[in-house]
């Protein structure tokens, strides 16, 4: 049966990744801040996970908290990379792109400064997905598959397994700071989305969906009702013309 077992790089959910367990191969979902690698290895271990098991490696978008350990974790588990071809240039050049930083609130204009000038091992994925193609994992024993869900990043992607679960890291977060401490349960915008109307089109594409439990890159898991209540909250009245 398939399963998503969350991997921390930063604790009380600060900073999530995940495992994806199949029948025929795992899949490690995003790969941390850089110098990652050490922790998400000690934790497969801790699973019961040979690193050899681990059939592919998704990075959801190109933000350095989420692909920061990519080309470590490549070289560790010599697993393919997937990603979209709308954020490879963050890949390929080991930076993020600030452009689609846009703030969500104006106290997050420190962390951005923090960011904006970090690095990271560039990677070459080496699966790239295009447009609104639908990615099947049954290849790994797993019931379900990667959809395009921009809007946080041009090239952002969620997982959504058969089972009930689903993967849609900054699509949105919980709790305090950032999406961890306490509160867990408290829907909030991250810091940074690039466009509010991709968003809210990906969030009609979720919903849609029979999944039950979201984890996220920052705080959750959240059931369905939060995700219909950040939506009705932030999004639901959002239109071209008044996020012109």
């Amino acid at each position: 049966m398939n399963k998503v077992i969350p991997i921390s790089i930063w604790s009380k959910g600060m900073i999530n990744c995940f495992l994806i367990k199949g029948t025929e191969k795992h899949i490690l979902v995003d790969t941390g801040v850089p110098n990652s690698e050490k922790k998400i290895m000690r934790q497969l271990k801790k699973q019961g996970i040979n690193k050899k098991d681990i059939g592919l490696i998704i990075i959801t978008h190109a933000h350095i908290d989420h692909f920061g350990s990519a080309y470590k974790l490549k070289q560790l588990l010599q697993a393919p990379i997937l990603a979209h071809q709308l954020d490879i240039e963050s890949y390929i050049t080991g930076k993020a792109n600030i452009s689609t930083m846009k703030l969500n609130k104006p106290q997050w204009w420190f962390f951005k400064q923090i960011i904006k000038n970090q690095k990271t091992e560039p990677f070459q994925p080496d699966i790239l997905i295009s447009g609104d193609l639908e990615y099947d994992l049954k290849k790994w024993g797993i019931n379900g598959k990667v959809i395009h869900t921009p809007g946080h990043t041009p090239g952002s992607l969620s997982i959504i397994l058969e089972n009930g679960e689903a993967i849609i890291m900054d699509m949105m977060a919980s709790g305090i700071l950032l999406g961890g401490v306490m509160f867990h349960k408290r829907i909030k915008h991250p810091p940074f989305h690039d466009n509010l109307i991709e968003l809210k089109n990906s969030f009609d594409k979720v919903l849609s969906v029979k999944a039950e439990i979201f984890y996220l890159g920052h705080g959750g898991p959240v059931n369905k009702t939060q995700i219909t209540r950040y939506y009705n909250k932030y999004l639901k009245n959002i239109s071209s013309k008044s996020y012109a």
